[in-house]
């Protein structure tokens, strides 16, 4: 008979919780959450942390960060989108008159920021460091709240079990994302936030008794 019961509500709510999410959109002017940006806005920040102490060019580092996703506008993925911002980003920095020169190297950076895990260090260390900010926004606290929000739309209508199961899932390439960091900062940063998302999903599980 619960069985029926969950069945019966179930059936009753979707159709209203769908509409809901719908009129608030369509009543705002806003998106309910731009992802991309608040993505891109974060990993600027971070980088600029992680570049505070280090030897670096400092305006390659903050160019290549506003503009690593510049091909990615939503959330949807974008076949090679490495070498497809880097492409739109040249386009930008030469129409706004930036030389040749550090456009090369902005565009080297952005290339260079794809993929979750690293065996080796990249060079120049401005491709490092934007590829450790761009990581480290995936993880901790501000991470788990992105986590919850792309998962609305990747994988709609996942209860709140199955979603304390996903965040177990991602823990392990977490710590492999935390295994690939290699500036002293980020390591710091990182071992920090992937503790704190330790805790999160420990806390979850156990409310969910799972």
């Amino acid at each position: 008979m619960e069985e029926k019961l969950r069945d019966l509500v179930n059936k009753a709510t979707q159709t209203y919780a769908r509409e809901e999410w719908i009129k608030t959109q369509q009543e705002s002017s806003l998106p309910l959450f731009d992802y991309r940006f608040d993505h891109v806005q974060e990993v600027v920040r971070i980088a600029k942390m992680l570049a505070e102490n280090a030897e670096v060019n400092m305006e390659v580092v903050v160019m290549a960060s506003w503009l690593h996703d510049i091909s990615k506008r939503g959330m949807g993925k974008i076949p090679d989108h490495g070498k497809a911002s880097a492409d739109m980003a040249r386009q930008i920095l030469v129409e706004q008159g930036f030389e040749s020169a550090i456009i090369n190297e902005i565009c080297d950076v952005i290339i260079k920021h794809v993929g979750l895990t690293l065996e080796k260090p990249l060079s120049p260390i401005e491709a490092q460091i934007v590829w450790e900010a761009d990581k480290i926004v995936k993880l901790g606290v501000s991470g788990f709240i992105h986590f919850i929000i792309n998962g609305i739309k990747y994988k709609p209508g996942l209860s709140i079990v199955q979603i304390a199961k996903e965040i177990g899932i991602f823990l392990k390439l977490a710590e492999d994302i935390v295994a690939s960091m290699h500036t002293r900062a980020s390591k710091k940063m990182a071992t920090i936030r992937l503790e704190n998302l330790r805790m999160i999903s420990k806390a979850l599980e156990n409310e969910l008794n799972l």
